[in-house]
Order: structure tokens, then sequence, then C-alpha cells
């Protein structure tokens, strides 16, 4: 502890540009750790001091990267074909479906009408099952929240003496 006392007395007068103690001299005449300590404190705090060295080349580049990033981006080129052949080529794709559906031959064996029977089965059962269907998730919800209550009433009567 005394030794991070000492570190602290020495880093705040080298700090302040004061001389060292007569107290604090000795203690570091006495302990190898703390004169090492001093030697590198000194030694960093010249080098903090010191302006740093105005090197072109490092000033040229940081401008230059920041000319660059400042320089808006050009436009970018050729998406004016591109909007115009995708409508061109989903009128032609749409042609195609068109002329297809209409000049399809038709199935051997005439119309077939099996879906239309599904259908009708399905539209008599519709009235019987859509409830049910419809109404199952939040029945389901709602039996948990009354679940939940329920839990909720018996650890609170529970607690009660």
């Amino acid at each position: 502890m005394k030794s991070w006392l000492a570190k602290f007395r020495i880093s705040a007068a080298l700090d302040a540009g004061k001389p060292l103690p007569e107290s604090l001299r000795r203690a570091i005449a006495a302990d190898s750790d703390l004169e090492q300590f001093t030697r590198r404190s000194e030694t960093l705090g010249r080098a903090l001091r010191r302006p740093p060295s105005d090197e072109p080349s490092m000033h040229d580049s940081i401008m230059r990267a920041v000319r660059i990033a400042a320089r808006p981006a050009p436009p970018r080129r050729g998406f004016g074909l591109a909007w115009l052949a995708m409508p061109a080529s989903v009128a032609a794709l749409a042609a195609v479906c068109f002329w297809w559906g209409f000049h399809r031959q038709a199935p051997p064996g005439g119309p077939s009408l099996t879906g239309a029977a599904m259908v009708l089965e399905m539209s008599e059962k519709m009235p019987n099952t859509m409830p049910s269907l419809v109404m199952s998730p939040l029945s389901d919800e709602w039996a948990r929240v009354d679940h939940d209550l329920q839990n909720t009433k018996q650890v609170l009567l529970a607690s009660f003496p």
C-alpha cells in the first residue's frame, strides 16, 4: 500500500513540475521498484510534453482520406436500362401467359366437375366447422388464462394464515 501511495506522490509531483520532497527521494533510493517507476514516469512525461512531429506524409495521407470521404459518390449508371427492361419483360411474360391460357387444348373426355363437387361439399360443412376452427386459438388462450388465475388464487390463499 505504501508503494502505491509513494507512486501516486511521485506522479503528482512530476505532473505539477515540482521537485520531489526529501522523504520521497529517500524512499526512491531505498526501493528499486520506485526508482524504476520514477525513471519511466519522467521519460513518459518528457515524451508527452514534446510536440508531435509534423510528418508531411502522414498529414497528406490523412487529408487525402478526408477529401475522398467528403466527395459525393458519383451517380451509378446502367440502372436506367434495367428499369426499362423490367416492365418490358413483365409485359412479354404476361402476353405469353395470356396467349398460352387461351390457346391450350382442352383435356380429352370433356370438362370435369370434380372441382365443383368438392367445393359444394365443403360449403355444406362450412357452417358447422368454421366457428370451432376460428374460435379454437382464442378458447385455448382463455383456458390458459383461467388456469393461471386459479393457480394465482391458490398461491394467494395459501400465503394467508
